[in-house]
């Protein structure tokens, strides 16, 4: 994708087209406030940004339609953007067009059928730009990222101010976001990740979430199964009191087992939602001592979760206590260190040079003065008490730290064990509570009483789901199978594997970086340099450490680098053919040259140190392009008018002599409208 053509129209139908030459160094040289810096926001708004940055003045008042002609592989995209609206600085308009042979229309033809956002993913489609999705970090509150030709765009334009910039080094890099939008997509841009990873990221995250629900619908079916039969036969013997299910099949369903005695249970309760009452409700010894069975579980639950409680409580004080104490043990560890650096004995000396620890285990000589190394009268056993307690204190701290899993462990299975008997102990006191009232039930039934019991019974069998053996495998074998296939695509997502393809990339990078810095004779350009991506600058391994682009002094050695920068970038892009439009536009990139008004009218700067270092930028722009036709397009914006050949033959446009971006007869046909 490179650009042919800028095409503005006025509000009469006239237009005013800068042409281009794909494939090669395209310069446009010019006077100040002639529009050659403008040319760089209509192209980034005809490419899909919603803002259009031209300068108030006699561009954004003649103009009535901003368009770009844009060579594709195959075919040919014309873009038209209207001009926003009075008073405002965004539009979403714009119109789309494909073919083989486009033209730029007359005005009359110009329509909008398209918006912004749409525009960004056909083009995008058209140039490669796959589907594909950037995960957040972990704990991020970010949201999945797609790259865009928005995105691509920003690899492609440097305007006057960021060229010369010794902080950002891509295209609007200081805006809020757009920093770690360019962490987030680069890495796809240059072909780190595969391309079916959007695909199995896409998958991973589906994955995941069926993975959590389908373990929290086991969860609360595993708890349901453990206490739903308890609940069961609490109601079960309410209905029978309030004579809505006979005692003779009561009886009968009380004699069956397991699962079996389940479904029968809750047929009698679906039974009893429209049954008829016996004409005396019954009572039962049976539920009587049930419920006598059910409140001793209930205080035996409740005693076994005080205990489980007890025991929590116990492990975080004896955490606490461990931890202030060895808080306490590595004080006296920091205090007695200081005893490795008494002499040792003769016997231990030459193990003690070799030892990476300072000989902190080697005897120490007793006939030695600790403080000046001479021989002592009679032998001092202080320093090896001392040693012997510091190895001591040692093996308490490392006994402590070591135990502190073990108790985050236990701390764990505790929390478990509560919360399964916190299930336990309220299925037990939901059945105490319906014995108790179908003891009442029994004894004073009427038609209310029955009608509560049966708005209970509907509503339990409607909120609780009856979950089988057969059920409940069906679940644990599906989670199985969740459980592996994220494994299976976790380990296709290496995430190692990412950062070692990218680091190769950026390494490719880094060596024409370096090359190109050579030729330019940047400061530190001997030494080793490259792209970092995480601060998104440019650095150089120098012996010092590394060195980033904002500790490297003066804006000719800033723009140099940027040049070499992105250069070695859209060298990489395009022997890659990756999905990034074939252009590079810079605005201004030899300003820190051309000191003075007279330089900029001329085009010529007066300091042969100077139009030695322009030559030098422009050669390299004209080799790079030379070595990658036709496939990289370079366009530059700039004072530089160089007299030798071959820069005059890449001029396209020479805006000087009261030629300008806008004709001036435009600007005199809107002040007479106004």
């Amino acid at each position: 994708m490179q650009l042919l053509a800028i095409t503005l129209y006025n509000a009469d139908g006239r237009t005013r087209t800068v042409d281009f030459m794909p494939g090669a160094l395209n310069i446009v040289t010019g006077e100040s406030q002639t529009g050659k810096s403008a040319l760089l926001t209509i192209v980034e708004y005809c490419l899909g940004r919603s803002q259009v940055l031209v300068p108030v003045g006699p561009i954004s008042d003649a103009v009535l339609w901003y368009s770009a002609l844009w060579q594709l592989e195959e075919g040919r995209a014309f873009v038209a953007r209207p001009r926003p609206a009075k008073g405002k600085a965004s539009s979403s308009q714009a119109m789309l067009e494909f073919g083989v042979d486009l033209t730029p229309p007359p005005l009359e033809q110009l329509r909008v059928n398209i918006d912004a956002r749409s525009l960004r993913e056909q083009l995008g489609r058209r140039i490669g730009i796959e589907e594909n999705v950037t995960e957040p970090r972990p704990g991020s509150l970010q949201q999945p990222l797609e790259a865009n030709l928005g995105h691509a765009a920003l690899l492609c334009l440097q305007g006057q101010n960021e060229v010369a910039s010794s902080t950002a080094l891509f295209h609007r890099q200081g805006e809020q976001g757009i920093d770690q939008a360019l962490r987030d997509t680069i890495p796809y841009f240059l072909g780190a990740v595969d391309r079916d990873d959007a695909l199995k990221r896409a998958q991973l995250r589906d994955a995941r979430r069926t993975l959590t629900r389908l373990n929290n619908e086991l969860e609360r079916a595993e708890t349901a199964a453990s206490t739903l039969d308890v609940e069961l036969e609490g109601l079960l013997a309410e209905a029978r009191a309030a004579g809505l299910v006979s005692d003779t099949v009561a009886g009968a369903a009380a004699s069956t087992v397991g699962t079996d005695r389940r479904g029968t249970t809750v047929r009698l309760l679906q039974a009893a939602r429209s049954a008829q009452p016996s004409s005396r409700p019954l009572q039962d010894a049976r539920a009587q001592d049930e419920r006598l069975t059910l409140m001793a579980e209930r205080d035996s639950l409740r005693a076994r979760l005080r205990r489980v409680l007890d025991d929590r409580a116990l492990l975080l004080a004896e955490s606490q206590a461990a931890g202030d104490f060895t808080v306490a043990v590595q004080q006296h560890v920091d205090r007695l260190s200081a005893v490795n650096l008494l002499p040792a004995s003769a016997a231990n000396r030459a193990a003690d040079d070799g030892d990476a620890h300072g000989g902190g285990g080697a005897a120490l000589d007793e006939r030695l003065c600790p403080a000046c190394g001479h021989e002592l009268i009679e032998s001092d056993p202080t320093a090896a008490a001392l040693r012997a307690g510091l190895e001591a204190l040692r093996e308490q701290v490392g006994a402590l730290t070591g135990a502190r899993p073990t108790r985050r462990r236990a701390l764990a299975e505790l929390d478990g064990e509560a919360d399964r008997l916190r299930g336990e102990l309220r299925a037990r006191q939901s059945a105490v509570s319906a014995l108790e009232r179908a003891a009442d039930i029994g004894g004073q039934a009427d038609a209310g009483q029955r009608d509560f019991t049966r708005g209970r019974i509907d509503a339990f069998l409607s909120r609780v789901a009856v979950v089988d053996d057969v059920q409940l495998a069906v679940l644990r074998q599906r989670a199985r199978q969740l459980e592996d296939t994220v494994a299976a695509l976790e380990a296709d997502l290496d995430a190692d594997n990412d950062r070692e393809q990218l680091t190769s990339r950026l390494f490719a990078i880094g060596r024409d970086m370096s090359a190109y810095a050579t030729r330019l004779n940047l400061e530190h350009s001997s030494e080793s340099v490259r792209l970092d991506l995480a601060r998104l600058t440019v650095v150089t391994d120098t012996p010092n450490g590394p060195t980033p682009l904002f500790r490297i002094g003066s804006a000719a050695n800033w723009i140099g680098y940027h040049l070499a920068a992105h250069l070695a970038l859209h060298r990489f892009l395009t022997l890659q053919d990756r999905p990034v439009p074939r252009f590079l536009m810079l605005d201004q990139p030899t300003q820190a040259h051309y000191p003075s008004d007279a330089d900029n009218e001329s085009g010529l700067p007066e300091d042969d140190a100077d139009r030695l270092a322009v030559r030098a930028m422009f050669e390299l722009m004209r080799d790079v392009v030379a070595e990658l036709a036709p496939r990289l397009q370079v366009i530059v914006c700039d004072h530089a008018d160089l007299p030798e050949s071959w820069f005059q033959a890449a001029v396209r446009h020479r805006w000087r002599g009261g030629v300008k971006l806008i004709p001036s007869d435009w600007m005199g046909d809107h002040d007479a409208a106004r």
